[in-house]
């Protein structure tokens, strides 16, 4: 008996691939959406009051020493990437559907 060689499908693996950047791509922009809409909040739902309140934090950011501005960094990076796996959690079903053949064969390497 001779063992057939398995060969790897580049289409498949190039199409999973886009399919998961596709559904990260959708993650991050989600996450800095969710962002923009706390920061709206933050404002009172007014854009003029946000602006001013984004006008304030420049300010005060500018004027804070080193120490203190790699802080607060710090806290927005991991409330962004607290946010991106709160999104990402919610969005898992498309994670998974990011492996399925998309044709609908049971095995993907006689093609």
């Amino acid at each position: 008996m001779t063992r057939r060689a398995s060969t790897i499908n580049w289409g498949a693996v190039t199409a999973c691939g886009l399919r998961l950047m596709g559904w990260f791509a959708v993650n991050v922009l989600a996450a800095a959406g969710v962002m923009a809409l706390i920061l709206f909040a933050i404002g009172d739902f007014s854009l003029p009051i946000t602006m001013t309140q984004l006008a304030n934090l420049a300010d005060r950011y500018v004027a804070a020493n080193a120490i203190r501005r790699d802080q607060f960094d710090q806290e927005v990076l991991i409330g962004f990437f607290a946010i991106l796996l709160l999104v990402a959690f919610f969005r898992r079903s498309g994670f998974a559907r990011a492996f399925e053949d998309p044709i609908g064969n049971k095995d993907s390497t006689d093609a």
